[in-house]
């Protein structure tokens, strides 16, 4: 059985994954994974993103703002935990 998301999860996932692949591409993230699509009880994407330890703390909320974003326009929830890591970009 397939399951079929609601079309605002799916965007938002589309969305959120070329956010992160944009963040990875500027050297904001080491790697992340997207493990969570939901349509009940609540719609929504999930994951987890690493970024460098010293990653300056604006950058690391202009992308919690941009997944806020998301969430407002889509109506869904975007729970990407952002962990900061020893590992260089």
């Amino acid at each position: 059985m397939t399951l079929t998301l609601p079309p605002q999860v799916e965007e938002a996932a589309r969305r959120v994954q070329a956010l992160l692949e944009e963040a990875k591409a500027q050297g904001l993230l080491l790697e992340y994974r997207l493990d969570d699509f939901s349509g009940e009880p609540f719609p929504g994407v999930g994951g987890l993103a690493f970024y460098p330890k010293g990653t300056s703390e604006e950058a690391v909320d202009a992308l919690r703002e941009a997944f806020r974003d998301i969430e407002d326009a889509l109506e869904v929830g975007v729970a990407v935990i952002l962990v900061p890591h020893d590992r260089e970009a």
